[in-house]
């Protein structure tokens, strides 16, 4: 058995958080913290590609869960919100389903990392924020030296209706293939010739 495969479209760069590009009558309350960093969690409900980066702190991290730090950036030009500065990245991968953590912070985590405050959607009358739909369970952080991530004590809302908000990514779905499945043997080639061989894929679960 041979198929030919194909491969849907690649969906468009999308950011992670949308915030408005000029804020509202009421601007974003902006403050800081001196000691650790900010971020949020999320969980991607598809296979994503992260192909940029920003923050108010000269670094941002991806980390698997609350304790694994994946993946580690240098932020070009830190600023104080950020402002849809996205700076490239090579793709960093994140599977669908699992649960993640972004963060912002100086190298030693121990300097000025800047932020402002939004709401989910105007939660409390904040000035509104959303997520983009391929990004689910959101939560908003405040990270410690030692790694520690907890909520902010002062504010009066769940940590998954407002944001502190430092690092944003953009990212790109990763496209589902045009055929899956166990049963698939091999793709078909053929050259200028109009002769075809069969490439037959290695897969543990299927036997020749």
């Amino acid at each position: 058995m041979a198929l030919i495969a194909c491969g849907s479209k690649a969906q468009g760069t999308l950011n992670a958080l949308t915030i408005p590009s000029i804020y509202p009558p009421s601007a974003p309350v902006i403050g800081f913290v001196t000691s650790g960093g900010i971020g949020w969690s999320f969980v991607p409900t598809s296979d994503i590609f992260v192909t940029g980066i920003e923050a108010s702190a000269p670094q941002l991290s991806f980390w698997q869960g609350s304790n694994q730090v994946l993946a580690t950036f240098g932020v070009p030009v830190p600023s104080t919100p950020p402002a849809d500065s996205f700076s490239p990245i090579a793709p960093l991968f994140l599977s669908a389903g699992q649960l993640y953590f972004v963060s912002c912070q100086t190298s030693n985590f121990s300097g000025f990392v800047g932020l402002t405050v939004w709401g989910l959607q105007g939660a409390s009358s904040l000035p509104s924020f959303s997520t983009s739909s391929y990004i689910s369970q959101f939560a908003s952080y405040h990270v410690s030296a030692s790694g520690q991530w907890s909520p902010a004590t002062d504010l009066p809302l769940s940590n998954s209706d407002y944001l502190l908000y430092g690092p944003n990514f953009q990212f790109q779905v990763v496209p589902e293939p045009g055929i899956t499945g166990l049963s698939i043997l091999g793709l078909l080639f053929c050259s200028k010739r109009q002769s075809c061989r069969t490439i037959k894929i290695l897969r543990p679960d299927i036997k020749a």
